[in-house]
């Protein structure tokens, strides 16, 4: 099939984006869920419900929120990555044939 059509070096960069893209996709699938799980049934609550305004931090079931976004911030970087790279390879294929 397709590939023998396709370089070892794509074909990397090819899984290296797959698996980028799965590893992504799981991370938001979990952090929807607990989105889902802890917040949207809270969100006619006060902000003391989320955020303790005394030690000014969020509370202990919600600290995860800044590490969720830091991790769909990188999520974006790799996948970038992954995609410039895979983008790359095909272009370079296309010369030579």
């Amino acid at each position: 099939g397709g590939i023998e059509l396709l370089d070892v070096e794509t074909l990397t960069a090819l899984r290296n984006d797959e698996s980028v893209i799965r590893w992504g996709l799981s991370r938001m699938a979990h952090y929807q869920k607990l989105s889902d799980e802890l917040i949207v049934p809270n969100l006619d609550e006060d902000i003391s419900f989320f955020y303790d305004p005394a030690a000014k931090k969020l509370r202990k079931r919600f600290e995860m929120y800044p590490e969720a976004l830091q991790t769909t911030v990188k999520f974006a970087h790799d996948l970038e990555k992954t995609h410039t790279e895979l983008l790359k390879r095909i272009q370079a294929e296309r010369q030579r044939h």
